[in-house]
């Protein structure tokens, strides 16, 4: 029916034509020279490799791909550009798309208002469409003709993992989880000066907030910088900082949930991956589902589960390398195999209500488009996925089902995707052609500088707009409904939160910890040159130390204390030290765990401490094996053995107090800082620098609770029990037993753990 002026309009006639068709048609193409099949092409592309229970490979399409899309197209202007040479050209076929009467009505709104433009490159014996309407997924994904057709391999393969993640990928049947939020206000106290001239103030972080995401539904939750869409997440999830005021109702299938059932009904996937980066991808996995599935569930079964998930998330290659540290001394898997990770270890419980914070920051657009796939899969399976993004591509944009646009604490659209254009084209804020929709969204509701006042108005403009249209008012009455019938049997919270015993809980985390020394060896290594290099050093400067008559017998006595009280010091720092670095580098991790109800903090830190033993028995041994007999202590192999015993102890004492400074920082730097302030009040009380009998009264606790002192009498008591002078001279009773002051330095490093474990529970419950 249409008259071409020229072959080159005939071409791009064609091509519109050929991206459009039905996926499942044989589609011929005329480009003056013969006819060419590419419907078999296109079917293979499109369909989706799906391994059912048997191992079998079967082509289906991908569930929830929109697969409708128009039958026939009209141009309705010539162009007069044109191909010489073979040189790369540009045409810009305007309003290309009028549906057929064959489409669903609502996909034939969608497609015939569209007012975008679609860019054709022309190339030497090929040709690609470089840009289509950011609204219409389906042009954009089926616009590959020819050679430009074919996707490159690491995409193909992308697509397979990801597709297998359809209906029967759930291992477990879980309940259907609507949850709905009304009138969520959130506000944050902001201080300012200090002293007499400090003054608060509350700041109003969410306003009014209400909405719904019903099973099978991606909501994402977009706006601008400090709009308060990671707040409006984390008060949903029940993880907002204690600092925040918060006020509003939150409810699931109608009925109000608290924080502690939520989180038998929902998994958080944060924005930083936490891992122990000595860990494999499959230990990690492992871990998790010996800590959190139920204790009906054999080692077997775990890990049939655990080999599923890792299949289905495209996992299987990387199960055997080790997690590594981004920027670290470790290198291992890349970032979208951490964020797949991430996602990996909250699907062993199969929850029914997921909470993803920012899947796609810190990636390339393939692997963030990958993971948002990943995610819609998920979704697909009548899950209920909430998740922010900040500035999605058009391609991922439109995998969400659902948007919720956040500016200034308020609203300003909560409904369905495809229908956000519409609803700010009524507001008088039109996307422009050829601009991607997420970019347009977030650029109006942002504050820029320099017009913070104009843009807070037409924020306000906006959300006011949004209150009164009918999208607002259907959110309203979907929440009505869902609240007049509430369905408690569709939420399962009979499940424990902690699923694991506390055996089970100290082997496996001791199991952990022992595998990150393993393989870790520059740590291993580094304390045990420290002991060498100490031993030799004390052994060297003490060089056979002999009481060779009463003229050098004060010197004796001088140089025979300092050196027992030097290796007091020297097991001390060595530990506190070692042990001040070790909660904070792991804490974030930590508190992850503990917050998923994997384990409690005193499991943690047994076997924190369990995994310390070859470390508080094996170093004070060779450091002894060194330097006692240079040093021309007394030559028993009883007393070398009370030797090394009194120094295991201090070890134990300052690993607790130790644990306790790391605990109470909770940062590398902090606890570097405060642990020698810390530890010089003991030192001056440990019994060289100052006679007991002349302690003050006021720091007498300070001597009673100084490891130094019980450690320096247990080890002269060693060395000099049977010269009473010079016990007396140090406040040492001759009738004294080494073994009291053994007692008390076990008792002292008991004390600093389990405040240590007060602390560490305080740090990952905020």
């Amino acid at each position: 029916r249409y008259q071409f002026h020229s072959a080159f309009e005939r071409i791009c006639f064609d091509i519109v034509l050929v991206i459009t068709m039905d996926a499942e048609d044989t589609v011929l193409l005329i480009d003056g020279k013969g006819e060419s099949d590419i419907g078999s092409e296109r079917d293979r592309e499109d369909s989706d490799l799906v391994e059912d229970e048997g191992g079998e490979v079967t082509n289906t399409k991908s569930a929830g791909e929109d697969m409708d899309v128009a039958s026939s197209l009209s141009t309705k202007q010539s162009h007069d550009e044109r191909v010489e040479g073979g040189r790369a050209d540009s045409s810009v076929i305007s309003n290309p798309v009028a549906c057929s009467s064959e489409l669903e009505e609502r996909k034939a709104d969608e497609l015939s208002s569209l007012n975008e433009v679609m860019v054709v490159e022309l190339k030497e014996n090929d040709y690609e469409v470089k840009s289509a309407p950011s609204q219409c997924p389906v042009l954009r994904q089926q616009s590959r003709v020819g050679s430009a057709y074919n996707e490159s391999v690491r995409s193909r393969e992308s697509s397979i993992g990801i597709a297998k993640l359809d209906d029967g990928g759930r291992f477990d049947t879980f309940s259907r989880l609507t949850l709905s939020w009304k009138s969520i206000n959130v506000k944050a106290e902001v201080s300012a000066g200090c002293c007499y001239n400090k003054t608060t103030s509350e700041k109003h972080i969410l306003r009014g907030v209400s909405g719904i995401v019903e099973p099978g539904q991606f909501l994402a939750i977009m706006g601008a910088s400090g709009a308060g869409k990671t707040t409006l997440l984390n008060t949903l999830a029940f993880r907002n900082e204690a600092k925040l005021s918060t006020t509003g109702t939150i409810k699931a299938n109608g009925l109000d949930i608290s924080k502690s059932q939520l989180k038998l009904v929902s998994s958080y996937v944060q924005q930083e991956d936490c891992f122990i980066g000595t860990l494999t991808v499959k230990e990690v996995m492992m871990f998790h589902a010996h800590l959190r599935m139920d204790k009906t569930y054999s080692s077997e079964k775990k890990e049939k589960k655990v080999d599923a998930i890792l299949s289905k998330l495209g996992l299987t290659k990387v199960e055997n390398s080790l997690c590594g540290y981004p920027g670290g001394l470790i290198r291992g898997i890349s970032g979208g195999e951490r964020k797949r990770l991430s996602v990996a270890t909250e699907m062993l419980m199969d929850p029914p209500l997921l909470f993803i914070d920012e899947p796609t920051s810190g990636l390339d657009s393939f692997m963030a488009e990958s993971i948002v796939k990943l995610i819609g899969k998920l979704a697909s399976a009548n899950r209920t996925i909430l998740c922010t993004i900040h500035q999605p591509t058009s391609e991922v944009f439109a995998l969400f089902d659902r948007v919720c646009l956040v500016a200034e604490g308020r609203v300003a659209y909560l409904g369905k995707r495809e229908h956000c254009l519409e609803h700010f084209h009524r507001a008088g804020y039109t996307c422009p052609p050829t601009f991607n929709p997420a970019d347009h969204y977030i650029f109006t509701l942002a504050i820029r500088p320099g017009a913070e006042e104009k843009c807070r108005e037409r924020c306000a403009e906006l959300t006011e707009f949004y209150e009164d249209s009918s999208d607002y008012q259907m959110v309203m009455d979907r929440i009505a409904e869902v609240e007049s019938d509430p369905d408690k049997k569709d939420i399962n919270l009979s499940r424990k939160r902690i699923q694991s015993s506390v055996f089970q809980q100290v082997y496996n985390n001791f199991k952990r910890s022992f595998l990150n020394t393993v393989r870790n060896p520059s740590y291993t290594r580094m304390r045990l040159a420290q002991q060498l290099v100490i031993g030799l050093l004390a052994g060297l400067v003490y060089l056979n130390t002999k009481d060779t008559g009463p003229a050098e017998h004060q010197a004796y006595i001088q140089n025979i204390s300092g050196a027992l009280f030097f290796l007091v010091t020297s097991f001390t720092f060595g530990n506190i030290f070692v042990q001040a670095n070790s909660i904070p580098l792991e804490l974030p991790v930590v508190k992850r765990e503990y917050q998923n109800g994997m384990y409690s903090t005193l499991p943690y830190l047994i076997s924190k401490i369990i995994c310390e033993i070859p470390f508080i028995i094996g170093l004070p041994l060779i450091q002894m094996a060194v330097c006692y007999f240079m040093i021309g202590l007394r030559d028993s192999p009883e007393a070398f053995f009370i030797c090394v015993a009194a120094c295991a102890g201090i070890s134990f004492a300052a690993t607790g107090i130790g644990l306790f400074v790391s605990a109470w920082a909770g940062d590398v730097r902090i606890a570097s800082a405060m642990a020698a302030p810390l530890i010089m009040p003991f030192f001056l009380f440990g019994g060289l620098f100052q006679n007991a009998k002349s302690t003050q009264k006021y720091f007498i606790p300070f001597k009673y609770a100084s490891w130094f002192r019980y450690g320096f009498n247990m080890l002269m008591l060693n060395q000099f029990n049977d010269d009473v002078e010079i016990l007396n001279t140090f406040d040492i009773a001759q009738g004294d037993l080494w073994w009291p002051n053994f007692s008390a330095l076990f008792i002292i490093g008991g004390v600093a753990s389990l405040i240590a474990w007060s602390c560490l529970l305080c740090r990952v419950r905020r």
